[in-house]
């Protein structure tokens, strides 16, 4: 029985499939059993040992996480927020010489990050973004590591799983994109043809069974590499020659048995199981309709499955594009399980997805706005009527700002906090400015960023919050539609840098390559004479496989002048034969 259940406790109107619920994790003994008792260790910042039991409202989110810690937040700010999950990415945490050597691990993943007292999710891929990686295999699927692109493949990620024991992991997925084809935003090659997204969903599908009967304690690694040997020797009898029709139906009878055999024979447990850990499945299916309700609809048949995840990222198209190929998916999955939504991250989006049936969600948007140097503005239900002060508002369309950029020259005589009557860190009591944090950024200090995702995320949390407030209220409609016409839409991210952080950024460059001539002299050198080195050492196996190629050439062409040669003399001493004869 997995330790996750999902209550539903109000369903909105007919209008739409907004649900307020909760999600909660049951510890299990095995797992504290097996990895040091994690249910009794106390929380950094908290005078409580780790509940047994997690909880997660929703709509909610899991934070979203960078190699494995929740950027610029300490373990005591980080339980602060309100927030009950955390999403961690394997392309993120997994070192290059791994899994090699976790089999040492005396704990959990979320012992080791020291995350106990939260709801875990470990998925392969960024949660955040959608990276253009070579294609998947039936072995592996491709990520983007710190060390570049990796392949991992099932077997490896199944001892990751099994060492982690995160509280919840998605399934291994062949996630395609037409993202993979594209150069700002055109298409550069073919789209994924209707083969390659059903052989994505094909692939999918079984790679999902493999993992629900893993957690079982089956070992289907070793089952596929019999199956494979066996489908070998198949294979192999098949190719040989064999002379008379009896022998050939002996072999395919013989196959047939083979078949029989391997099938009828009942697979037992030799694993240990991993019932703490539950399963979140991937659907998948590309910008095919069709593939997409085949895929959450073979998924939703698996009833081990305990929640699913839709990547948006991974979908080219408009905005209502996307949202049309999340309902599609959305519809045809059962409606007692939760679902997690990647890539909806602007509040108008997450209102639009949560309409359509989404419970979960992460925290990229505000990770993104801190980043940018950006400060939230926007709240949901009463409190987005508009301002009555017009020091937040745009001057050309009369639009609440939904955030501020601190970048910008007008805060730094701003001595006023980020929100008013805001009770995050940053700005409870007045003791941060927006001046100051202006300040801050142009100094280039970490506590800039610090104050800003403190303050983001609050807002972030105190907007799901008032979502579900108002789900429970039946007043979830009527709230989304004002707070579209109080804050618009956001606009969209472009990556480029504020000019002013530009010109920091400029300077701080070049003071790092200064200071690097001054002080990094002898290792500056002693890096130029490796580099020289390695090139030598490069040039001279050029060399050697260029005279190998010209060797083998000259030999090649020797070896044909003198079959040329013999060609001639015999034809030469035919001619001659035939004359002499009467």
């Amino acid at each position: 029985m997995s330790p996750l259940t999902f209550n539903i406790i109000r369903q909105s109107t007919q209008l739409s499939a907004a649900r307020r619920g909760t999600i909660a994790m049951s510890q299990t003994q095995t797992t504290s059993e097996k990895k040091g008792k994690d249910s009794v260790i106390d929380a950094p910042g908290s005078n409580a040992a780790v509940p047994s039991k997690r909880v997660m409202e929703t709509p909610g989110c899991f934070m979203y996480s960078v190699k494995g810690s929740v950027p610029h937040f300490t373990p005591d700010t980080l339980r602060l927020q309100g927030f009950g999950g955390v999403n961690v990415s394997i392309e993120h945490i997994l070192q290059d010489h791994q899994p090699i050597g976790l089999d040492k691990w005396p704990f959990t993943l979320s012992k080791f990050l020291n995350l106990q007292d939260f709801i875990l999710l470990c998925d392969i891929r960024d949660s955040s973004r959608y990276s253009k990686v070579p294609f998947n295999s039936d072995r592996y699927v491709s990520m983007v590591t710190y060390q570049g692109v990796r392949q991992l493949t099932l077997e490896e990620y199944l001892k990751i799983v099994r060492v982690y024991e995160p509280d919840i992991v998605a399934a291994f997925a062949d996630s395609i994109s037409d993202l993979d084809h594209t150069e700002l935003g055109k298409l550069t090659g073919p789209d994924p043809g209707s083969k390659r997204v059903r052989k994505s969903v094909d692939r999918s599908l079984k790679w999902l069974d493999q993992i629900l009967k893993e957690r079982q304690g089956f070992d289907t690694v070793a089952e596929e590499r019999t199956k494979e040997a066996e489908a070998k020797k198949s294979r192999k009898k098949k190719q040989e020659v064999v002379k008379g029709d009896a022998a050939v139906e002996q072999i395919e009878k013989d196959t047939k048995a083979l078949e029989l055999n391997s099938t009828a024979v009942e697979a037992k447990p030799t694993l240990k199981p991993w019932n703490g850990v539950s399963v979140f499945a991937h659907v998948v299916g590309a910008q095919n309709e069709q593939e997409r309700i085949r895929s959450a609809q073979e998924t939703a048949k698996r009833q081990e499955v305990d929640g699913f995840i839709i990547d948006t990222n991974t979908l080219l198209g408009s905005k209502d594009e996307v949202l049309n190929l999340l309902k599609v998916s959305l519809d045809h999955l059962p409606k007692e399980k939760p679902r997690l939504v990647y890539g909806m991250q602007t509040p108008e989006d997450v209102l639009k997805s949560i309409a359509l049936g989404a419970d979960l969600f992460d925290t990229a948007y505000p990770f993104q706005l801190t980043e940018d140097g950006k400060a939230s503005l926007y709240s949901f239900g009463a409190s987005s009527s508009p301002s009555s002060s017009g020091i937040d508002h745009n001057a050309s369309d009369g639009l609440k700002k939904r955030w501020i950029n601190l970048w910008d020259e007008e805060h730094q005589d701003k001595f006023v906090p980020l929100l008013e009557d805001c009770e995050c860190y940053a700005c409870k009591g007045g003791r941060h400015t927006r001046a100051f944090i202006n300040h801050l950024l142009k100094a280039h200090e970490m506590l800039a960023t610090v104050l800003l995702m403190s303050h983001n995320m609050h807002q972030y949390n105190k907007f799901f919050g008032s979502v579900r407030q108002s789900i429970q209220d039946g007043t979830f409609e009527q709230h989304s539609t004002s707070f579209v016409k109080a804050f618009g839409t956001e606009p969209e991210r472009t990556g480029e840098i504020h000019p002013a952080q530009a010109i920091v950024e400029a300077a701080l460059s070049k003071r790092n390559r200064l200071d690097g001539e001054e002080d990094d002299t002898e290792a500056i050198n002693a890096a130029a004479i490796a580099a020289e080195l390695k090139k030598k050492e490069k040039e001279q196996m050029r060399e050697a496989r260029r005279t190998k190629v010209k060797e083998d050439g000259l030999r090649r062409q020797a070896e044909m002048k003198k079959k040329k040669q013999q060609e001639e003399g015999k034809e030469a001493q035919e001619v001659e034969g035939s004359t002499e004869k009467p």
